[in-house]
């Protein structure tokens, strides 16, 4: 379903059109757990940490597909306020083919560099052998999460929800179901291509709906443009810059922040079998936390550029207060749940039955915990960071959500560096909070410098 988010209230244009992204947001992130969370239920601790090690490598690839998407989004966003169809889908057209060509390059790459890069990480000989396979065959499914996620990013501009929802929930249960399948014959093997697997599927019918998605639109030719040939109307040089100059700072953000988790990582696997276990589990949880936060964020992007497009700045302004409202109650939420549920949710992950294994559920469980009791009470903080930075990315303004963003990474990654040696694990978990404070400081104060109102961000073929 197509929605026009410049009509209507703001507070529940907003509240509706996030809430099938929040949906597809947790079914994507049950999605990314399913591995671990078999992992260590039906392999063992040890399997949990394997996948643990590679979990910052892919998540680089995830984060340049994410970031691109983040461009796609605001242009086809931006067109499509503007009314401007027959650009909605040249400005489509564009970016698969765009995302197709970068990510074979990946996939080429990532394969040659997947053992190297595990060897780099200082990992545990006991887990080596099985986080290289994992990553190895990841990266060989990589073109069908840039194809997923183009395809996500042209459905949520055009401010369609539901589909990207439907597709997920299906993906999500077809990866379960085959993690469960493949864990026990084929290892921590078998639960990469099942990710594979899922992915590719998911992947290809997310490119048949855009494609009838596309043919659904007008196509008539825009007053005062000329007629297009078919090959510009199938890849557009002016509307692919475009979507660089939004995703290349967000590439850049979000490929930097898997940079420093890999940092952190590799600080972390010197800790051994059992801190690598509990980070994973208590990171998956993080993760999970914050990308509910983002996510409905992301709607704020799509709603600023919409209306940005249709030049209703008011609008916008309502949007940002509606919105910081409804993200911190969430986030309340989230924090009460996650501070009283710690240990349960950590032990998710856990194998408590793997004698085997050379690392000790309980204190898994309890390490984990920590990590999530120390950084869960600053998730207010990201409410109201990615609150900010999601209307000054659909104003267009990215150097100054870069900033934000970069600065936090930056304090955190040294901070963990500073602190870890005299407060082992309890330094790592200190520093995540520290950053997120500056890092939203730096936001809101952009916000307040209204700068991003001056904005003449007009997507043109």
């Amino acid at each position: 379903m197509v929605k026009d988010l410049t009509q209507g209230k703001p507070s529940k244009v907003i509240l509706m059109f996030s809430l099938p992204l929040l949906l597809s947001m947790v079914f994507q992130q049950l999605y990314n757990m399913a591995d671990s969370i078999i992992a260590g239920k039906m392999i063992s601790n040890n399997a949990l940490a394997a996948i643990g090690v590679s979990t910052p490598v892919t998540m680089i690839y995830v984060a340049i597909a994410v970031g691109c998407s983040g461009g796609i989004s605001v242009v086809v966003a931006n067109l499509f306020g503007q009314r401007k169809y027959r650009s909605v889908k040249t400005a489509a057209c564009t970016s698969l083919v765009f995302m197709f060509v970068l990510s074979a390059v990946l996939t080429v790459v990532g394969v040659f560099i997947s053992t190297p890069l595990v060897k780099l990480l200082q990992t545990p000989s006991s887990i080596e052998a099985d986080s290289s396979a994992y990553l190895r065959i990841y990266t060989l499914g990589l073109i069908f999460v840039f194809i997923y996620n183009a395809c996500n990013a042209v459905f949520t501009g055009m401010g369609d929800s539901i589909t990207p929802l439907i597709l997920l929930i299906c993906s999500s249960v077809g990866n379960v179901i085959l993690d469960v399948v493949m864990a026990k014959p084929l290892g921590v093997q078998g639960l990469a291509y099942a990710t594979l697997i899922a992915q590719a599927v998911a992947g290809v019918i997310a490119f048949v709906l855009v494609i009838v998605k596309m043919k659904k639109l007008p196509d008539g030719e825009e007053e005062g443009t000329p007629p297009l040939s078919y090959a510009k109307r199938t890849f557009n040089f002016r509307l692919l810059r475009s979507v660089l100059a939004i995703s290349i700072p967000g590439v850049c953000q979000q490929s930097f922040v898997s940079v420093g988790q890999l940092f952190v990582q590799g600080l972390i696997n010197g800790f051994g079998e059992q801190t690598i276990a509990a980070y994973t589990a208590a990171m998956k949880i993080n993760t999970f936390c914050i990308a509910c936060l983002v996510t409905m964020a992301n709607a704020v992007a799509a709603f600023t550029a919409q209306n940005m497009g249709a030049g209703d700045l008011k609008r916008v302004k309502q949007g940002m207060r509606s919105a910081t409202l409804l993200l911190c109650s969430f986030a309340l939420t989230i924090i009460v749940l996650v501070a009283v549920f710690a240990k349960h949710l950590t032990g998710f992950f856990i194998n408590t039955q793997d004698s085997a294994s050379a690392v000790s559920s309980a204190e898994v469980i309890a390490t984990g915990a920590k990590f999530l009791w120390i950084t869960c009470p600053f998730y207010m903080f990201i409410a109201v960071k990615t609150t900010a930075d999601g209307v000054i990315k659909g104003a267009g303004k990215l150097v100054q959500f870069m900033i934000s963003t970069f600065v936090d990474l930056i304090l955190r990654v040294a901070l963990c560096y500073i602190l870890a040696p005299s407060l082992g694990f309890t330094g790592i978990c200190i520093a995540w909070p520290i950053g997120w404070v500056i890092g939203t400081a730096l936001a809101v104060g952009f916000y307040l410098s209204k700068k991003w109102q001056k904005s003449k961000f007009a997507v043109s073929a």
